[in-house]
Order: structure tokens, then sequence, then C-alpha cells
């Protein structure tokens, strides 16, 4: 991992600030949720010492597992829930830990299937000592199912998930591209985190043209 990504891993884990539970909207620019995702998990994992939860529904799970090791990020307390594996095909052994569930037709029950889980269902994880539960891209879930069905899920899952293990709940969605959806999270949010780069105004000098910069303005309900 780079330099600018731990930039964005100390960013975000500042902006988070003392949070340990509840639901947290991250905006980011949704060509950015995969580096964003891997940025989140760095932080929770290793930066925060948390166990938890990844749930796939937009790439299977050896996707995000393959990044996880190739920038030496440990999934020691990750327990992957593939949505999408099963359906693409793809279960290559990834040395992760994975249960599946149909969740991009049926997402009405996966809060409770995943609520229900029991120590030694999926090895490695104490479900009793979850930390956070995190989608990939909660928008990927629009092409299967109706908005209010995607609304639903939205208000259910973190419900469930807060009230099962009081969990972080982090949610990253592309305020620009999915602004219904940003407002859903939004209004259901205790926190909203902007992890957008911004570029340089124009009359940058040539030395640093293209250079950019995070920001990691937290804000409820206001643009910033």
């Amino acid at each position: 991992m780079n330099e600018r990504d731990r930039s964005l891993v100390r960013t975000a884990m500042a902006s988070l600030g003392p949070r340990t539970s509840g639901a947290v909207l991250f905006d980011a620019d949704s060509t950015q949720f995969v580096r964003m995702n891997l940025v989140l998990l760095k932080g929770l994992l290793e930066d925060r010492g948390l166990e938890g939860i990844f749930i796939t529904v937009d790439r299977p799970h050896q996707y995000m597992a393959h990044l996880l090791r190739m920038h030496q990020v440990s999934m020691d307390g990750l327990v992957f829930i593939d949505a999408i594996g099963r359906l693409s095909g793809d279960q290559k052994e990834a040395l992760a830990r994975a249960g599946y569930v149909d969740a991009p037709f049926h997402i009405d029950s996966l809060p409770d299937a995943i609520a229900g889980m029991h120590t030694g269902e999926i090895p490695g994880i104490d479900v009793d000592k979850v930390g956070f539960v995190m989608i990939d891209n909660l928008a990927a879930l629009l092409p299967f199912n109706s908005y209010a069905a995607v609304e639903a899920f939205v208000n259910k899952f973190i419900s469930v998930m807060t009230a099962r293990w009081n969990a972080l709940v982090p949610m990253v969605v592309d305020r620009e591209r999915n602004g219904l959806l940003y407002d859903t999270v939004l209004s259901r949010a205790d926190d909203v985190i902007s992890l957008r780069e911004s570029r340089e105004p124009e009359g940058t000098s040539a030395s640093d043209k293209g250079r950019r910069t995070i920001s990691g303005t937290r804000y409820r309900g206001v643009n910033p």
C-alpha cells in the first residue's frame, strides 16, 4: 500500500473518531469503491483491531481477498459473506473464510441470516465479537431489486446489525451518482464522512499539476 493510500487510511480513521457502533455513511466516487473498501478494511482490521464481516454483492469475495493479500493486510478476524460468487461460478480457493448466500435476489433475508450465524459455521470468527459489518457496493443491489426493496433492506440491515452486535456499519455510497440511495442511507446514518479526492484548482503550478488531496471532512446532513 503506497503512502497516498496509507494517508487515506489515517484520514478515514481520524474522521471516524472514537465511534465503535452505528451506521456511518462514506461518500466516495463510485470508480474508487474498491480502493475505499480496501482502505476501510485495513483501518478497521489493523488500526482498530476489530473483527468483522465483509459482504460482497458486486464482485466475488476472492477479488477483495486477493487485494488484501497483495497489500499485506491481515485477514485475521475477517469473514466474507459472498452473495455473488455462486452466481458468477467463481468459487476458486482464495485462502479466505467465506460463506455463500443468495442475497442479490433475496436481500430481505440477508440481515437475519447473518445475525443468526453461530460460532463455527464459518471458521475463524467469534460471532460474539463482531465489531463491524460492511457491504462492498450497496448500489449493486439496485439492478436486482426494486428501489423500495433496497430501501427496506438498508433500514433492516442497520437495525439488525446494530441490535445483534452493536456493530459499526460503514456504508460507501456515491452521492453524485446515486443520490436517492445516498439520501436513504443518510436518513439512518449517525455520521457522514466524505472521502472524495479534490483536484487542484485551475492555475496550479506545473509542478503541482495532477496532485490530489484527500478530504476527510465529517459532517451530517450538510454538503461539504
